[in-house]
């Protein structure tokens, strides 16, 4: 399956970062976090921290990043639905991954966004944020983990700010899925273009 291409690259992405706790994203602050790359186990508080640095950079950079976005489950946008608004409007386009398990009229107001459900693949284990495009290369990948309580959601994964490390993500999720997700510039592409 194409999709499990992006497994084998998560595990053979994490070993690459130094591990973190949870604790650094208190310390370190938003500018910090846009300079080290590290892997970490993350509760859903801290996923979203992290997450939401990605997305205020794509808000602050209008029309230079296109966002690629697993919520596992698309209900789990619903309460994000003003912010992901201010997203796509700044975004070049938005591609929202995950379990379609609620009405599509529920999302339509997002302008330049695509979902793609991601039902009966290894992609509902995986929660990422990439944007890649001119200037901003920035990514957030994370499978979720067994909680020692089997309520709480962890995840282990590797957050970076390598543009490479964002395009080979968008190439995966290209082929994973040609026909909703166009083919990116390579970062080497991007610079000519900013000629």
């Amino acid at each position: 399956m194409a999709n499990q291409i992006l497994q084998t690259f998560y595990h053979r992405m994490l070993p690459l970062y130094p591990p973190q706790a949870e604790k650094f994203l208190k310390t370190a602050g938003a500018q910090n976090l846009n300079q080290i790359a590290f892997r970490y186990t993350f509760s859903v508080e801290a996923m979203v921290h992290i997450s939401h640095i990605i997305e205020d950079a794509v808000i602050a950079n209008r029309r230079s990043a296109a966002l690629h976005v697993s919520f596992q489950e698309m209900s789990r946008l619903l309460p994000q639905q003003t912010r992901y608004q201010k997203v796509a409007e700044a975004a070049l386009g938005v591609w929202l991954y995950g379990i379609n398990d609620i009405p599509a009229t529920a999302l339509a107001l997002l302008p330049r966004t695509t979902l793609i459900d991601t039902a009966d693949t290894v992609l509902t284990h995986y929660w990422f944020v990439v944007a890649y495009g001119a200037g901003i290369g920035m990514t957030l990948l994370a499978e979720e983990v067994p909680s020692l309580t089997g309520v709480d959601r962890y995840y282990e994964g590797f957050y970076t700010f390598e543009p490479d490390i964002a395009y080979q993500m968008v190439r995966i999720l290209h082929q994973s899925y040609p026909d909703q997700v166009p083919p990116p510039l390579s970062p080497e592409q991007l610079l000519e273009k900013e000629k």
